[in-house]
């Protein structure tokens, strides 16, 4: 089977996984993994990444989304971004929408 992490590109729709419930404590998104019964913290720009996979989204749309809220160039956003999902998904907290 195919790493999904590795096949992430702009195209890629995602969404927050079934299992993972999530808080905002403050500035802080919680996130809890039900299956696993892990928490994990997200704050500032990785909160609002995850705020905008709570619907099914392409990772590219999310990555436009953020450029126009940050003043940050394209490529460092665009790496950024990927890394972050990429954690995410291998965390099982984001999940490749099929």
């Amino acid at each position: 089977m195919p790493d999904p992490v590795g096949s992430l590109s702009g195209a890629t729709v995602l969404r927050v996984a079934e299992d993972v419930l999530v808080r905002t404590a403050g500035t802080e998104t919680v996130l809890l993994d039900l299956d696993s019964e892990e928490f994990f913290g997200l704050d500032g720009v990785g909160a609002r990444v995850f705020e905008l996979f709570q619907q099914p989204r392409a990772l590219g749309e999310v990555i436009d989304t953020l450029s126009g809220e940050y003043d940050v160039d394209r490529p460092t956003l665009t790496t950024d971004v990927t890394d972050l999902v990429a954690e995410l998904v291998a965390q099982k907290l984001l999940v490749i929408d099929e």
